[in-house]
């Protein structure tokens, strides 16, 4: 991403992106493998569960937000994005999803899902050619400075903390879905993630009471 805040896009979106993308990928390559060698031991399957769903659930909530929050406030200021064919992409990984979701029903974490875990990963898989294209077209066609020029930082900074707040039904709890999105980016990334958030959640909650929710999946987060 340039240094330039006119072209470059909200980085609070380009870091929820760069999240999601890691969780695709890193979801496909461990559904895979576990599904040709198994499970190392139940606790590794159990957390690639609770990882796997946490991810259905994050890019559910993220495209319910675009849909419901973000397109419909900049359509009629930026005309020049796709939005038709955005719409018409979160319409296809959907329902992608919704059988990711019902194949993760069947996921447990046990001995002998290999051929549900070949399922996981196709879904992965094809969600994965979508999504690269999809999130390049978002972010080259989002400009924070024209948005700020348009609306002023007050009215964006609402907007943006509306798109945060976003709790579709699917979404999962934010004891593992903020960890998720926090440790699915670099370092310097996170650093940056978290000023986007209360410090109470980052510096109390996510380490302290709510650690015991989102540790089973610590083996595929980065440290």
């Amino acid at each position: 991403m340039s240094n330039s805040q006119v072209s470059d896009p909200p980085i609070s979106l380009v870091l929820i992106h760069r999240a999601i993308s890691r969780g695709l990928d890193v979801g496909r390559r461990y559904a895979e493998s576990f599904s040709r060698d198994g499970y190392p031991d139940p606790a590794t399957g159990a957390g690639l569960t609770l990882y796997l769903q946490t991810l259905a659930g994050i890019l559910h909530q993220h495209h319910s937000a675009e849909d419901e929050i973000a397109f419909p406030f900049l359509r009629d200021k930026l005309p020049d994005l796709p939005f038709d064919d955005l719409i018409a992409e979160h319409e296809q990984m959907e329902e992608i999803l919704g059988e990711l979701v019902s194949i993760l029903e069947r996921l447990q974490g046990g001995a002998g899902e290999e051929l549900v875990l070949n399922g996981a990963g196709t879904a992965l898989s094809r969600l994965a050619e979508i999504w690269p294209g999809h999130i390049d077209a978002e972010e080259t066609g989002i400009s924070t400075g024209k948005l700020v020029s348009m609306v002023g930082p007050e009215a964006l900074g609402s907007w943006l903390a509306e798109m945060g707040q976003h709790r579709p039904q699917g979404a999962p709890p934010d004891p593992v879905g903020i960890p998720f999105f926090l440790y699915n980016l670099s370092e310097g990334d996170r650093a940056i993630m978290a000023q986007q958030m209360p410090p109470a959640v980052v510096q109390e909650l996510v380490p302290g009471p709510w650690k015991e929710y989102w540790a089973p999946m610590r083996p595929f987060l980065l440290d």
